[in-house]
Parts: structure tokens; C-alpha cells; sequence
């Protein structure tokens, strides 16, 4: 009998030492485990976007941005053909000269950046894009043709679905300046030739929910890194593409929602960290429109003072005079998923497994010492 009773008590004792280190071992694991597919769960949430800057909902977040006021080009007779030189040269104004043909026209530039990150221009078939081949004016000062000016758009923040926004139906930012007396481009009271450019650098999650919607009359062109991702140039109405980037890095475009997405030939790569660069040109004088959305994306901001007003704010972590730039201005705020709601759910789930194992471990030792008993 007493050799049973020992028997029993190694039995027990092995029993309970096994317990222990499953619950040692189970714990061990889960916390890194767990943590793991909550941070990937959560990230991919509207609400955990954006957090840890302390952006709230209505919040307004500035992006610098270059304008280059264009003086207007002077009409020719189009079947004047000792002017087809003139003609070829006109770039700026075309509601105003008459003949004109309203369409997108793609491959009016390089699909690359050169080395100073500037668009190069290729030239187009369209009678307003027949001259692009030389585009210097565009997003450089050129005496007499181009003025520069700096501003910010102030993009709203929608917490609800984890969106920055700007839109403006009649967007006229340079209606406060003129390029000379006998610029014809106010008559209506609206300075409309102009071009803009600015970059967003940011981190891609690879959630698969990352998108970025441009939606501008006349040319635009996005670009990721240096490579053209959305081709929309030409003298045309309101025209939108949609960007979005898959869990494995490549960037497909569609033009709405009910457009099947078409791959743009363009990857983030293993280096998820990059930067989107927009140009933008009004060229005509009648209508002006444009759009920027970022959905769900991990965009870089600062909270240094916003040199071009002095005001104090958060503003996007890009400066608009060094076209080369690739890294966040100032003292950055590189916003990223809040995981409050992993640790917790994490802690719920080692808490019910510790539990778990708690019962079982208590229901294996009453069960031996019941067995002790009936054996005495």
C-alpha cells in the first residue's frame, strides 16, 4: 500500500511539473505569437491609422506645395502655316484662341524622373501638346513666361474612414496675383494658368487597403519614387485615377470604383519607405478642379512651425524646394498604428489560456488526492 501511495505521489507530482511548464511554455509563446497577428490585424483598421501624431477627426493637415503662375501664350491663325513654329510653341491658353481638342493625351512625358527629379517632356500629337517637348517653364522660373510661388493645401482628416482630403470644384489658387498688365488670364476673374508641384512621403503597410485618388483638369501626373504610376495629360475636364497598392507592393490604377484595376508596371519593393510626387498644369482658361485623397496610409508628417505661413500646425514632412527630396523634414512624426487594441486582446487571450490551464492543472490535483484517499 505505502508503495502504491508513493507511486501515486511521483504520478501526481510529474503531472503537476508537466502543467507548470505547459503554462510556461504557452505563455512564452502566445506573447509573441499573438502580438504578431494582432499588430497585422489592427494595422489594417481605419481607426488605428494616424494615432500616435495625434491627428483627430476634422483635423487639418497642411501640404506644401510650389505654384508657377504661366503668362498666357499669344494666339496665331492655326492655318497660318509660315506661324507653325509660333503655334508648336503655344503652351498656356486655349479656350480663348479657339481650335482646340479636349482630350487626355498619354506619354506627353517620360515615364521617369531625371536625376533632379523633374518631369521631362516628350512631346504629343494633340494640337495643344505638339510643343511639350520643352516643358522648362513648367515647374522652373523662366523670365517672362513663369512666376514661383509657395503655398499649402489644407487636407481634412476623416478619422471614420482614415482619410486625408482636399477638394476644390473652382480651384483658383493664384487669383491674388497677376503676371503683368494685359494678362488676359483674369478675365473672368480668375487667374487659371498655372502648374503645381509636391511630394507625400510615406510608409507603406501592405494592408491592401492603401489607395490614393487624384482627380484635376488639365495634365497630371503621379509618380512613385521616380517612376510614373498615373498618366493623365493633356487639356481635358476633370479627370480621376485611383491608386492602390497591393498587400505584395504593386501599385494598380482605375479610373472609378466599378473599373477593374490595372497593374501600372510599378512595385514599392522591400523598401517600404517612399515618396508620391505630383505635377500638375491648368492650361486652359475655363474650369478649374482638383483633387487629392489618401485612404488608409501611413503618411509622414512633422510638427515643426509651417514655414510659408508661421503658423504652428502639423504639415505633411516634405519641402517643396529641393525636388530631390526622399527623407522627412525637421523633427518627424511618422504616424503608425496604434496597438492598444492588440495588447489588450492579447492579454485576454494568455489570460483565458493561463486560466484555462489553471482549472485543468486544480482538477489534476483534486483527482489525485481523491485517488489517495479511496486508496487508503
Amino acid at each position: 500500500m505505502k508503495q502504491k501511495n508513493q507511486n501515486i505521489q511521483i504520478i501526481g507530482g510529474v503531472i503537476i511539473a508537466v502543467f507548470v511548464i505547459a503554462i510556461i511554455f504557452t505563455v512564452t509563446q502566445l506573447s509573441g505569437t499573438v502580438t504578431e497577428i494582432m499588430d497585422t490585424a489592427v494595422s489594417r483598421t481605419p481607426d488605428a491609422i494616424l494615432a500616435s501624431a495625434g491627428i483627430e477627426e476634422g483635423m487639418n493637415v497642411s501640404l506644401p506645395v510650389l505654384y508657377y503662375d504661366q503668362k498666357s501664350d499669344k494666339c496665331v491663325d492655326m492655318y497660318d502655316t509660315s506661324l507653325s513654329n509660333e503655334l508648336k510653341k503655344r503652351q498656356f491658353e486655349w479656350t480663348s484662341c479657339d481650335y482646340i481638342r479636349k482630350e487626355v493625351e498619354e506619354g506627353l512625358v517620360e515615364s521617369e524622373l531625371d536625376e533632379k527629379y523633374s518631369l521631362v517632356g516628350k512631346g504629343g500629337k494633340l494640337t495643344p501638346n505638339k510643343g511639350l517637348d520643352d516643358i522648362s517653364r513648367w515647374f522652373t522660373e523662366v523670365e517672362g513666361k513663369s512666376n514661383s510661388y509657395s503655398g499649402v493645401l489644407k487636407m481634412n482628416y476623416d478619422a471614420e474612414k482614415s482619410e486625408f482630403e482636399f477638394f476644390d470644384g473652382e480651384f483658383y489658387p493664384l487669383d491674388e496675383v497677376e503676371f503683368g498688365e494685359g494678362d488676359s488670364v483674369n478675365s473672368d476673374g480668375h487667374n487659371h494658368l498655372f502648374t503645381m508641384s509636391f511630394a507625400v512621403p510615406f510608409t507603406a503597410l501592405l494592408s491592401g487597403e492603401e489607395e490614393v485618388e487624384i482627380s484635376a483638369d488639365d495634365d497630371t501626373f503621379v509618380f512613385v519614387g521616380k517612376e510614373l504610376v498615373a498618366d493623365m495629360g493633356g487639356i481635358h475636364d476633370a479627370t480621376t485615377k485611383i491608386l492602390k497598392i497591393e498587400k505584395n507592393g504593386d501599385i494598380y490604377v482605375k479610373s472609378s470604383d466599378e473599373e477593374e484595376p490595372v497593374f501600372s508596371g510599378v512595385n514599392i519593393g522591400e523598401n517600404r519607405n517612399s515618396i508620391i510626387r505630383i505635377f500638375h498644369a491648368d492650361r486652359d482658361s475655363k474650369d478649374s478642379t482638383f483633387k487629392v485623397r489618401f485612404s488608409k496610409m501611413d503618411l509622414n508628417v512633422t510638427n515643426v512651425k509651417i514655414a510659408e505661413s508661421g503658423e504652428d500646425g502639423v504639415q505633411i514632412a516634405y519641402d517643396p524646394s529641393d525636388l530631390t527630396y526622399t527623407a522627412p523634414l525637421g523633427e518627424s512624426l511618422v504616424l503608425q498604428p496604434d496597438n492598444t487594441k492588440s495588447k489588450i486582446v492579447m492579454a485576454t487571450i494568455e489570460g483565458g489560456i493561463v486560466l484555462v490551464l489553471s482549472v485543468l492543472l486544480t482538477s489534476a490535483i483534486h483527482f489525485i488526492f481523491r485517488a489517495r484517499e479511496q486508496k487508503q
